[in-house]
């Protein structure tokens, strides 16, 4: 990660304190906190403060080279129209190495960032998702119990951010570590952990608790009752390398990421589901697009139910089933990229739920070619 040195740490130091807005002004400062904060809240992350606080330690929220000219010019950003911020502390420019981006990536020169973590970490969006993936994969190599992509991040939603708690003093020394490179119990580190939690703490206090905000952005299903990707009620976790975005679907684009043959997988998403209260539905998935054996996982009253679908052979909306829903807010549809074959493309689009009237027959369970029909 950047400032693996300790002339990059007291470089960076120094280059922050005269870093100011770059001329940015109030309106971008908020775009990109904004950005921090929903790009987690898709990862699901909704403390996002937390992330917000790093890259105000890295680059006070600057991507773009023109907006803090005293660090090197990186590799052109369609961010940008030009250059993208680089760090400056590891050599001359003309090395062309260090950090790269508001959240400072680093795995040597330019061209080894690049082909670790792809061209999309130039992006101020690619960067932003690059960051919360990256700190949830130190969460759950570091902190015990977090052992997969949700109990980090629920390890993460929990930080009160109040010097002094014991997990907040464990994130900041967490940050300082693995992020920083700083993991001695020297005065430097400390003041590096302080670093992060301190910009952490002062960004949550500036925009406030109702701009940050954003557990209960799902709070019922939509009005059409359909749940669209990249939609509040949708999350989505993984490495963003693992993500696509291709044209198709409800709304005209979705997720797409290719199947393994892993016990568990490394792409997931939730379509959480709030009924709003007891009651049945058909559940329904549109998969146009795939050509994958995809493994729909209903969670729903306590229960648990696989449905497997041909995306190969779906056209238009494929019912899993009439399932009872209990509206306890903790039930969803869930997909994963685990699957008896590798490579093959997983779509993840549109699920629909249709409320069935009280004392009306639910569907049989049956194979209908394109995958199963289950109560």
């Amino acid at each position: 990660m950047a400032l693996t040195t300790a002339a990059r740490l007291a470089g960076l130091t120094g280059l922050l304190a005269c870093a100011a807005d770059g001329g940015r002004g109030p309106d971008v400062r908020r775009e990109r906190l904004a950005l921090i904060r929903d790009t987690a809240a898709q990862l699901g992350v909704t403390n996002a403060a937390l992330l917000a606080g790093i890259a105000e330690s890295e680059t006070h929220l600057a991507h773009c080279w023109s907006e803090a000219t005293y660090a090197c010019r990186g590799p052109d950003s369609p961010s940008c129209d030009g250059p993208v911020i680089a760090g400056s502390a590891d050599g001359p420019c003309d090395a062309m190495q260090g950090g790269l981006g508001m959240f400072q990536f680093d795995a040597g020169t330019w061209s080894d960032t690049l082909a670790t973590y792809g061209d999309a970490v130039l992006t101020i969006e690619g960067n932003t998702a690059q960051a919360v993936s990256f700190v949830i994969d130190k969460v759950r190599a570091d902190v015990p119990g977090a052992a997969d992509w949700l109990t980090a991040a629920a390890w993460l939603n929990r930080i009160p951010l109040i010097v002094g708690d014991p997990d907040t003093e464990a994130w900041a020394k967490l940050m300082a570590c693995r992020y920083n490179g700083c993991c001695a119990d020297t005065p430097r580190c400390a003041s590096r952990a302080a670093g992060y939690r301190d910009h952490a703490i002062a960004l949550a206090a500036e925009r406030g608790e109702a701009f940050w905000r954003t557990e209960d952005r799902c709070a019922a299903l939509p009005a059409d009752g359909v749940i669209d990707d990249r939609s509040a009620c949708y999350l989505a976790a993984g490495d963003p390398r693992g993500w696509r975005r291709e044209p198709g679907g409800h709304g005209g684009a979705h997720d797409v990421a290719r199947t393994t043959t892993a016990a568990a997988p490394a792409q997931f998403a939730r379509w959480r589901v709030r009924a709003g209260g007891p009651g049945r539905f058909r559940v329904e998935v549109l998969a146009d697009g795939g050509a994958a054996r995809a493994r729909y996982e209903v969670a729903h009253a306590g229960a648990r139910d696989e449905v497997v679908v041909d995306q190969a052979a779906a056209t238009g909306y494929r019912a899993l089933g009439d399932f009872a829903f209990a509206g306890t807010g903790d039930e969803y549809v869930a997909l994963g990229d685990a699957a008896d074959a590798a490579g093959a493309a997983l779509v993840f689009d549109a699920v629909r739920l249709t409320a069935i009237p009280a004392g009306a027959r639910s569907a049989a369970a049956l194979s209908d070619g394109a995958g199963m029909l289950a109560r």
